[in-house]
């Protein structure tokens, strides 16, 4: 699997949980994005046309990824080395390219990847509406900050308290891999 080297990983402890919020995202200086599933099919939006199967499988390969060690991984978007609104991309397949967008620029930000890939493609347990994945905007594409299953064990560990990160402040989006359609 080959992932961008665009991002900073930190292994902490893997649990389970259930419960899962949006972080929150600050939107001043970063375009009016909100941390609700936006689709881009509204007036003066761009439709991706990505397709459905590439979508579930970015998510899955995100989420393997993050499951690769015992300790489970995160990614990690500081105020230092992810400024102004930083997009960096995270993955690419056929007509999907993943972006994460650090939107509270103040913060240093730290989410697990199985979270991404929650928000990516909503998950197994998850039905409520405020919870559904990028993947219900269907081909359109779309953003929303990380569904952040605050109550995992990782969240709450030692090494993650003391490093002063925060779950809040990384948006998701999932656009047209542009290089695809070049070809």
């Amino acid at each position: 699997m080959h992932l961008s080297k665009a991002f900073s990983v930190s292994a902490l402890l893997l649990g389970t949980a259930s419960a899962f919020k949006p972080s929150q995202v600050h939107a001043t200086g970063c375009h009016g994005e909100t941390p609700s599933l936006y689709c881009y099919d509204g007036k003066g939006d761009t439709p991706q046309n990505v397709d459905t199967d590439d979508i579930a499988y970015v998510a899955k390969a995100l989420r393997n990824y993050g499951r690769e060690t015992e300790e489970g991984r995160f990614l990690t978007m500081t105020a230092s080395n992810a400024p102004d609104c930083a997009e960096w991309t995270l993955y690419t397949y056929h007509t999907v390219l993943v972006l994460a967008k650090h939107v509270f620029t103040t913060v240093d930000s730290s989410v697990l990847f199985e979270d991404i890939a929650r928000t990516i493609d909503g998950g197994q347990a998850i039905s409520d509406d405020m919870h559904k994945g990028i993947i219900g905007c269907h081909n359109n594409g779309g953003a929303r900050a990380v569904l952040v299953n605050e109550t995992h064990p990782s969240y709450h560990s030692d090494e993650y308290r003391k490093s002063g990160y925060s779950p809040n402040g990384i948006l998701i989006k999932i656009v047209a891999n542009k290089a695809h359609f070049d070809l």
